[in-house]
């Protein structure tokens, strides 16, 4: 965005931080994130301090590295008047909230949660820090609704880094999948309406992440990975107490599933021809956006025990050589193919997102790391 832009959009984005300002304190806090926010817009390959506060006429570079690093605020209090902001124009009871995780390369060893990790975003392990987002989709638009940092598991058990890099103290290790529960949960605990979730086999393949969907009374359409397990016939699971005591050793205390799971991948290549129909799932920039579906019911492995009876969906790609892409949904049969199609189809605006602020470097770390929980009201 170039000068006379930002100029032009000047008096709106004041309107719009009005009601985000008496949250950051002190006047001069205020007046700093006032500026911030300026200078994120501002045009420039690299947004730093320094050009943030040399471009918006932001005094003293000091004073604002003061603000980002050390000044006290409450992220949870910023997110709930964002979400606010937010609802009043997208909200819709049918909405699709989507789970993703991005990876934000690094140098170094500082930042909060940097190692050599797989990033999708990336494409490949690097150095990096990754954080689980939440795009909030309706027919209305769509954009990010809540985030949270992943803490890989050195991090979470070293005292030492986590004290030097800010971390708080009730911070523990938590997998992607509970971080995204935990978002999910906090958006019904809001009251912030929407029908369905969604998210990659990371989440589709989390007995935790599924089973606690289905608690918040939510319905899913997840991805699943190919060697993922399900029964095609409801399976007989016998419990502990009903199982055959051995002659020798100890009592059973594990339930016994009677009957054999397969790969997903497997009981898709038995489909029969007929199985398959063309459905157009989205409008794209080239037009309707059309692939062939098949679905049947299963029971799908949640740790090992069958879950509910649901919908096994499976997606393939037109062409010589077709891509499949294997999904689950507990929607009930009255639920139309078409519809879960259309809500599968919403997670692409997930990635939609994560370019348009990945490519404007718009993600501004703060010395020693910036762990964003730090900031709470002074």
């Amino acid at each position: 965005m170039d000068e006379h832009q930002l100029l032009a959009l000047k008096p709106e984005l004041d309107r719009f931080l009005d009601r985000f300002a008496p949250l950051f304190g002190r006047d001069e806090n205020r007046a700093h994130a006032r500026r911030f926010v300026q200078g994120l817009l501002h045009g420039g390959e690299r947004r730093s301090i320094e050009n943030i506060a040399q471009a918006t006429s932001g005094g003293p570079v000091r004073s604002l590295q003061a603000f980002i690093s050390t000044g006290a605020w409450s992220d949870g209090a910023i997110l709930r008047q964002m979400r606010g902001a937010v609802l009043e124009l997208l909200a819709d009871d049918d909405a699709a909230w989507n789970a993703a995780e991005t990876g934000f390369p690094k140098k170094g060893t500082k930042s909060v949660g940097v190692k050599r990790q797989y990033s999708g975003t990336l494409g490949r392990t690097d150095n990096c820090q990754v954080a689980v987002f939440a795009d909030y989709c309706s027919a209305k638009g769509h954009t990010f609704l809540d985030r949270r940092l992943f803490l890989p598991e050195e991090w979470a058990g070293d005292g030492e880094r986590r004290e030097e890099a800010g971390v708080p103290a009730g911070v523990i290790f938590r997998t992607k999948p509970e971080l995204a529960l935990a978002m999910a949960a906090d958006a019904v605990a809001e009251g912030v309406p929407f029908r369905w979730v969604g998210g990659d086999g990371v989440y589709g393949d989390s007995p935790t992440f599924v089973q606690g969907v289905r608690q918040l009374g939510k319905r899913y359409v997840l991805d699943s990975s190919a060697d993922a397990r399900v029964w095609t016939g409801e399976p007989r699971v016998i419990p502990p107490e009903e199982r055959p005591r051995p002659r020798r050793g100890r009592p059973c205390t594990q339930p016994l599933v009677v009957g054999e799971a397969k790969r997903v991948d497997e009981v898709v290549a038995a489909l029969p021809a007929t199985a398959w129909r063309r459905l157009t799932v989205a409008e794209g920039s080239q037009g309707p956006r059309v692939y062939e579906y098949a679905e049947l019911w299963a029971w799908f492995s949640e740790g090992g025990l069958p879950g509910p009876r649901e919908r096994l969906l499976v997606r393939r790609s037109l062409g010589q050589e077709p891509e499949l892409k294997y999904h689950r949904s507990h929607a009930p049969a009255e639920v139309p193919l078409s519809k879960l199609a259309q809500v599968r189809a919403t997670r692409w605006l997930v990635e939609t997102c994560q370019a348009d602020c990945t490519s404007s470097d718009r993600w501004c770390s703060t010395p020693g790391g910036g762990y964003d929980q730090r900031r709470r009201a002074a």
